[in-house]
C-alpha cells in the first residue's frame, strides 16, 4: 500500500466571498490583478517545504497537478514544481497527476520535461497524463472535441518514444513528425511508470484496462458508492481484456486532516475550507468555462453537473463520512473505504483552502506516525489475501510498459 501528499496549491490571499460575489467564478476570468506575488511566493515556500516534510516522514510520494488561470491550483507547469521538489527529497516518489497532452502543441515537450525530471531526482518519477479539464480549454482557446482522441494518440506517442530507440517518423491523424528521437533517454527503464488521471469516465476506465495502464481517481468530490463503481468497472474490464487486476495500478483522491479529537479536525478543516469550497464552486460557474461544448459525454456532463450543484452546502466537504477526526478514528475509515477500492495507492489533500503551514504539518505527522502505520499493515494483508501475485508497486512492473 503506498501512500502519497497530493496538494492543489493555492493562492491563499484572495477574499474568495467577495471575489464570487463579484465575479462568479474563480476560473478563467478572475482578474489576476488579486494576485500579490509576495503572497504566492511565500505560498510556494510553504508547499515546498510540505514535500520535503513528506519524504521525510515516510510518505511513499508526493502528488502534483496541472491548472491554468485561476488561484484554485497555481501550477500551470507542475513540471517546474517537479523539479524544485525533486532537489528537496531524497526518497519519495515524485507523481505528475498530470501533463494535460491535449493542451500542448506536441507530446514531445512533455516526454522531454518528464525525462528530466526522472533524471534529476534518480528515477523517482510517476508520469501522469490527464485530457485536462473544460477551463483549460476555454483558456487556450482550443476546441475540446477531439481531446480525447488526441490523448490517445499522444499517450501511444509517448510510449512509444520511450519503448522504442530513435529516430523514427509518427504519422499520426494529430501528429505528424518526422523525427522522434528524445534526448536525454530516463532513469527508469523503458520509461517511468504510467498514470492515467480521471474522473470515472468508461471510456478512461476502459482505455486503462485494454492498455494495461495505472488509473488515478482524481475528482476528491466523488462519492463513495461512485468510485466503489469505478474499481468494479476496471476490474471487469481487465479481466475481458486478459489482464489479471493488479491493484498497485489504481489509486484514489482524497482529502485528510488529522487532529487530537474528531471534534477538532472538524472544525479546524471547517474554518478554512469554505476557502477551497467557494473557488471549486466557481469551478462549474459560467457553462462556456467548465462546459466547453463537446468536453464531457452527455451522461458523465450530467452527473457532474448534479454533484457540483449539492456539493459545498451545509458542510466542508462533500461526500460520505469525512476522513477527519483523531488518528484511530482516521484510520478505521480509511481502512474501511479503501477496502471496498482493493486499490493499492492514495493520494491525499492535507492542505485545503487556507489551511495554514503549521497545521497542515501537524496533521501530516500525527497521520505519518500514528495513522499510516496501521492503514498500511491492514491493507497489505488484505490485499495479499485477495491478489496473492499482487505487485507491491506500479514501479515494479513499470506500468504501461510496452
Amino acid at each position: 500500500m503506498r501512500f502519497f501528499t497530493f496538494h492543489y496549491m493555492p493562492y491563499q490571499g484572495l477574499d474568495a466571498v467577495q471575489a464570487i460575489d463579484d465575479y462568479g467564478v474563480g476560473w478563467c476570468t478572475l482578474p489576476n490583478s488579486m494576485c500579490d506575488p509576495g503572497v504566492m511566493a511565500s505560498n510556494y515556500r510553504d508547499y515546498v517545504d510540505q514535500a520535503a516534510l513528506a519524504d521525510e516522514l515516510g510518505f511513499d510520494g508526493v502528488t502534483l497537478n496541472e491548472h491554468h488561470q485561476t488561484p484554485f491550483g497555481t501550477m500551470p507547469s507542475p513540471n517546474v514544481m517537479a523539479g524544485a521538489i525533486a532537489e528537496r527529497t531524497t526518497r519519495a516518489r515524485i507523481a505528475v497527476f498530470g501533463n494535460a497532452l491535449p493542451l500542448r502543441s506536441t507530446p514531445l515537450s512533455s516526454i522531454e520535461e518528464y525525462t528530466m525530471i526522472d533524471l534529476l531526482s534518480n528515477g523517482r518519477l510517476e508520469a501522469g497524463f490527464v485530457v485536462g479539464g473544460g477551463p483549460e480549454y476555454y483558456s487556450f482557446a482550443l476546441s475540446p472535441t477531439n481531446a480525447r482522441d488526441r490523448f490517445a494518440e499522444g499517450l501511444a506517442l509517448v510510449r512509444r518514444a520511450w519503448s522504442e530507440p530513435g529516430p523514427f517518423r509518427w504519422d499520426g491523424e494529430y501528429y505528424q513528425l518526422d523525427c522522434v528521437n528524445p534526448w536525454p533517454r530516463p532513469v527508469q527503464q523503458p520509461h517511468p511508470p504510467i498514470w492515467v488521471c480521471g474522473i470515472g469516465s468508461p471510456s478512461t476506465l476502459e482505455m486503462c484496462a485494454r492498455e494495461d495502464i495505472g488509473y488515478m481517481g482524481v475528482n476528491a468530490s466523488q462519492g463513495h458508492v461512485d468510485f466503489v463503481g469505478q474499481c468494479e468497472y476496471l476490474r471487469k474490464a481487465a479481466d475481458e481484456y486478459g489482464r489479471q487486476y493488479d491493484p498497485a495500478r489504481m489509486g484514489w483522491l482524497t482529502h485528510i486532516h488529522v487532529a487530537d479529537s474528531d471534534e477538532q479536525a472538524l472544525e479546524e478543516f471547517g474554518a478554512h475550507a469554505a476557502y477551497g469550497g467557494l473557488l471549486t464552486r466557481g469551478f462549474g460557474g459560467p457553462a462556456k468555462t467548465f462546459y466547453p461544448p463537446g468536453h464531457l459525454p452527455p451522461d458523465r456532463l450530467a452527473k457532474w453537473e448534479r454533484q457540483t450543484r449539492e456539493s459545498y452546502v451545509a458542510k466542508p466537504m462533500p461526500g460520505d463520512a469525512p476522513l477527519m477526526g483523531k488518528p484511530q478514528t482516521v484510520a478505521n475509515r480509511l481502512i474501511s473505504r479503501l477496502k471496498d477500492y482493493k486499490i493499492g495507492n492514495v493520494a491525499m489533500a492535507f492542505q485545503w483552502g487556507t489551511m495554514p503551514h503549521d497545521m497542515v504539518t501537524r496533521s501530516m505527522r500525527m497521520f505519518a506516525e500514528q495513522v499510516m502505520p496501521i492503514v498500511r499493515a491492514e491493507l497489505d494483508a488484505y490485499l495479499d489475501d485477495l491478489y496473492p501475485q499482487r505487485t507491491q508497486s506500479a514501479m515494479a512492473t513499470g506500468v504501461g510498459a510496452k
